[in-house]
C-alpha cells in the first residue's frame, strides 16, 4: 500500500509539473536564433529570439509584434520579454517599460528605467568554433 502511495504521489507531482510547464510556455512561439552578447565590464547577455504567430492587420495599420526574447544576464537575472514596435532593430520590453532590450545588427543595448547602465557596448560574441581537419 505504501508503495502505491509513493507512485501516485510521484505521478501527481509529475502531472502538476507538466501542466505548469505547458501553461507557461507559448506553443505559438518558434525559436528563430540565439546570440551571445559581450558587453563592457565582461558582462554577457545570452538571448534566444522567438517568432510568434502573425496577426493580420488592415492596410495602413502598423504591424502587431508577436515575437519575444528570452535573455539570461550575467548578473543572474532571466527575463522573457515581448516584442514591441520599433522603427529600427528589434525592441523588447516588460509591461511598464522599466526594462528594455534592443538589438540591431551585431549590437544590443539594455535600458533600465530609461537609462543604459549595467550592460553597455554589447556586441555579438565572435564565433570561436573552428573546423578540425
Amino acid at each position: 500500500m505504501k508503495k502505491y502511495l509513493i507512485v501516485i504521489s510521484f505521478l501527481v507531482i509529475l502531472g502538476a509539473g507538466a501542466w505548469y510547464y505547458f501553461a507557461n510556455t507559448s506553443a505559438s512561439q518558434i525559436l528563430i536564433t540565439r546570440a551571445m552578447y559581450i558587453c563592457g565590464d565582461n558582462k554577457t547577455i545570452d538571448a534566444a529570439y522567438y517568432r510568434g504567430a502573425a496577426i493580420p492587420v488592415k492596410p495602413g495599420e502598423p504591424p502587431i509584434p508577436t515575437g519575444s526574447v528570452s535573455i539570461k544576464l550575467s548578473d543572474g537575472r532571466n527575463l522573457r520579454l515581448p516584442q514591441t514596435i520599433s522603427a529600427d532593430g528589434a525592441r523588447y520590453a516588460n509591461s511598464d517599460e522599466s526594462f528594455v532590450f534592443w538589438s540591431k545588427g551585431d549590437g544590443a543595448l539594455v535600458l533600465e528605467k530609461g537609462a543604459e547602465k549595467n550592460y553597455t557596448g554589447c556586441v555579438v560574441a565572435a564565433d570561436t568554433t573552428q573546423e578540425r581537419k
